[in-house]
């Protein structure tokens, strides 16, 4: 159990120093295998142990948390395989076995009166009028199988831990003076007169002799290699290859309909405007003055504490509200009549008003106008189903064979081969081989392993398991290999000539760089040497993508001095700049006094955040981790999860 600090410990590195994402009071149930009378940690930092069932437990919770936003479609064990999670655990639980060693070789300690503060701090053993109650911590950690003695430890501990990090929190660690000079650095903008000579446009490059052909082909031999080439054979299996196959018994889709048929069914959203008052009488006063003329938001705003964007809770359906307040509160705003206030009405908060500007009705649905997606629903989710059967059924057969072919012929899946593709999915006659996202996944993966590698189910998409896994078997690996100056005859004599066109954009731009310095026009030299001129004005220090100056050219304007004339490679390859800065004016923090600090925000943040990084190192170091790897792997078989 961890103690969840207050005030400012927003860093993502104290965050993992505190270890709050091992939640305390949200243990769920162990299984019988592993975990029964073990007294094995999976990991030890100094004498401070891991303990195996709380890992365990952090570990299924975290899993189920997910379970909750990705949907029962994914078991625990395939979480904590996609998402890593015994890995993230391990680690946020070794930092703060670190802290702990840290921390005893200190020597800090909670008083009686800090520890107390933190226990009635925990909502979960509060009333709702915000009292300590002792039944409800007795009811919470007999629920958890968690002992007083037990919390008040780890809470005396927390608190020692809560002193060592805040000892670290320094407000202001950055002065401003230096945000400021930062800033007026940072925000200085520049204007320069650019030209452009395209190489392209180069004329007159003469056709290269064999002479010049083959000493270009001696001098650049590596770029006319063949690409490696591979052969594979594999298996794909998606939700899509089974739903063609799914049959729908007779009346599944018109019972899914009927038990659908609130969601089906007309019905009216709703925009809902709610204030809240702290008794019925302030309430009463709002409701006629609303009804005298005044403006609902902007009597609320001046009467409450409520901010207008708070008021306004937006388009809601009756379950939207219902769910939000209770069904007494969707039955008064359901009721209500456009753009009138309601009664106050009691509830959690006090006493509310709601109004109802907008009302929009929509329209039911007739069966037939969702039967198709109701199939196709369907179809889905049984194909789902049959994909996570044929899965098994892999895995059975593989421990019999690691034949590709004989594991496709033993379950009547097909096999596909590719023959001598490279790393652009393309073939020997340049034609293009891989064509499908899917394919491009596998092919991405096998150009990435070894001749030799038995076959293994891999997940299309590690995050998401039911959009399908396939196998595959390198069958060979054709090494790239030297093309003959005759076979690469065409791209060679190009190739040079865009070298002889690129050289000769550099020495035309050098021609501009100093017609330029002896004080001709730009608009001149590009006209006369055959570039474009244009002006690039406002230029920032730091662009985006739609600034229009490449990042290479944008570095020079701001190297140069002003006056200063010099060119660059284009950043395409394509010719050169020729850049004159024209004029420089620096940031002004005094009108911009948010945006320093902003900056001096992010400062402070990042110089903060990179004390936890070191300090982090620090304790790796000093306190280094034992972690029983083995330990680890059994633990997280399928039968240690309660489903």
């Amino acid at each position: 159990m961890l103690l969840k600090l207050r005030g400012g410990l927003n860093s993502f590195f104290v965050t993992i120093l505190l270890g709050l994402l091992i939640a305390a009071f949200a243990i769920f149930g162990i299984g019988p295998g592993m975990l029964s009378g073990s007294n094995q940690s999976v990991a030890k930092v100094g004498d401070t142990e891991v303990s195996t069932n709380r890992f365990f437990a952090a570990v299924q919770q975290r899993a189920q948390a997910l379970q909750a936003q990705f949907g029962a479609d994914f078991s625990t064990p395939q979480l904590v395989q996609m998402m890593q999670l015994d890995q993230q655990i391990l680690n946020q639980m070794l930092v703060e076995a670190s802290v702990k060693e840290h921390v005893s070789s200190l020597g800090l300690r909670a008083t009686d009166k800090q520890t107390v503060a933190e226990l009635r701090g925990f909502e979960a053993f509060n009333n709702l009028d915000g009292s300590f109650s002792p039944q409800l911590m007795q009811q919470t950690l007999s629920r958890n199988n968690i002992t007083e003695s037990e919390l008040l430890n780890d809470l005396r501990a927390g608190v020692a831990r809560q002193q060592l990090i805040e000892s670290f929190i320094v407000e202001d660690m950055i002065p401003r003076d230096l945000a400021a000079q930062l800033y007026i650095w940072q925000a200085e903008r520049r204007q320069a007169s650019l030209i452009n000579f395209a190489a392209t446009e180069v004329a007159d490059i003469p056709v290269a002799t064999e002479e010049e052909l083959a000493e270009y082909y001696e001098d650049n031999k590596q770029s006319y290699m063949t690409p490696e080439r591979r052969s594979y054979n594999y298996i794909l299996l998606t939700p899509a290859y089974f739903a063609a196959q799914v049959e729908i018994p007779e009346g599944t889709i018109e019972a899914e309909y009927q038990s659908r048929a609130t969601e089906f069914a007309a019905s009216e959203l709703r925009t809902v405007f709610q204030v809240s008052f702290d008794n019925e009488q302030e309430a009463a006063n709002f409701v006629a003055a609303v009804i005298g003329g005044a403006d609902f938001t902007e009597t609320a705003v001046a009467s409450t504490d409520f901010a207008a964007n708070e008021i306004d809770l937006g388009d809601n359906t009756r379950a939207e509200i219902e769910a939000e307040f209770d069904a007494a509160a969707a039955d008064l705003v359901f009721s209500l009549e456009q753009n009138k206030p309601s009664a106050p009405f009691e509830d959690i908060a006090g006493w509310s008003v709601f109004m109802v500007p907008t009302i929009t009705a929509i329209e039911g649905k007739p069966f037939e106008t969702v039967k198709e997606e109701l199939e196709q629903a369907y179809r889905s989710e049984e194909a789902i189903d049959t994909l996570f059967d044929f899965q098994n059924r892999l895995d059975e057969t593989m421990e019999t064979t690691g034949d590709l072919a004989e594991i496709a012929a033993s379950i009547g899946l097909p096999l596909a081969q590719i023959n001598d593709v490279d790393a652009r999915g393309q073939g020997i006659d340049g034609n293009q081989i891989v064509t499908q996202q899917n394919e491009y996944i596998i092919q991405s993966t096998v150009f990435r392993e070894e001749l030799g590698v038995e076959p293994t189910i891999t997940d299309l998409n590690p995050t998401d398991a039911t959009a399908g896994f396939f196998l595959f078997d390198l069958v060979d690996i054709a090494a790239p290999a030297q093309q003959e100056l005759e076979t690469v005859r065409a791209a060679l004599s190009n190739d040079w000539t865009g070298k002889k066109r690129q050289e000769k954009a550099g020495e035309i731009a050098e021609l501009a760089v100093q017609r330029l310095k002896n004080g001709e026009a730009p608009e001149l030299v590009a006209e006369e040497l055959g570039g474009i001129s244009f002006d690039a004005k406002n230029v920032a220090r730091t662009g985006d993508s739609n600034s229009g100056v490449a990042a290479n050219i944008r570095r020079l304007i701001f190297d140069l001095e002003v006056g200063s004339i010099d060119s660059e490679a284009a950043a395409d390859g394509n010719g050169y700049v020729v850049i004159k800065v024209v004029d420089a004016s620096a940031g002004n923090p005094e009108a911009a006094e948010n945006a320093v600090n902003t900056l001096l925000d992010q400062l402070n943040t990042d110089f903060q955040e990179e004390l936890f990084v070191q300090y982090q190192a620090y304790l790796s170091g000093r306190f280094p981790a034992e972690v029983n790897s083995l330990l680890i792997q059994q633990l997280f078989s399928p039968e240690n999860f309660q489903q």
